[in-house]
């Protein structure tokens, strides 16, 4: 998952007591960035039939402050394998006597972070007992929204560093 380091910022003329800052620092992640980085990955699944939860997690200590956004629930297994693909595998029928689909899918998303459109089957349905599939390429959806947030949650970060520091 997305993490990305930051330079301290400290005031030269005051000491810094490092709990109120941490506290500081705490509900800016909590409150603005958290919110943003949960509304872009919702913004990534928006028209997927089979959607996942995210849920994001804080994390400072002395050497780092980082944000963790994961999928939960039912679903969080499908992103997974979309955000990271797969590799080839063979399916076999399980449950019926041949496996029914169709040939030619154009996919909702792309590789590296692209998303949105529609997902379309366009070919003619084939029946069969087992097939061998290729496996999909990874969406790699963190990366892309980790390289258009980086600039927005830098400044956001820096700027409570400095009114918590002018607060203490």
């Amino acid at each position: 998952m997305p993490t990305v380091a930051y330079r301290a910022v400290r005031s030269r003329r005051k000491f810094v007591k490092a709990p109120e800052i941490k506290v500081a620092l705490g509900v800016t992640l909590d409150d603005v960035i958290k919110k943003r980085l949960l509304k872009r990955f919702q913004v990534v699944v928006g028209n997927w039939e089979h959607k996942p939860r995210f849920q994001a997690r804080k994390f400072i200590t002395t050497d780092y402050l980082k944000v963790n956004v994961f999928p939960t629930g039912p679903n969080a297994q499908i992103y997974k394998w979309v955000t990271d693909g797969t590799r080839a595998h063979t399916i076999r029928a399980r449950n019926a006597p041949m496996l029914a689909f169709q040939l030619g899918y154009k996919p909702k998303t792309k590789p590296v972070g692209q998303y949105g459109g529609m997902g379309v089957a366009t070919g003619a349905k084939v029946f069969a007992k087992e097939v061998h599939h290729p496996g999909t390429k990874a969406r790699e959806f963190e990366k892309a929204i980790k390289e258009d947030e980086k600039e927005w949650v830098s400044r956001t970060l820096k700027n409570a560093w400095r009114r918590a520091i002018r607060s203490v």
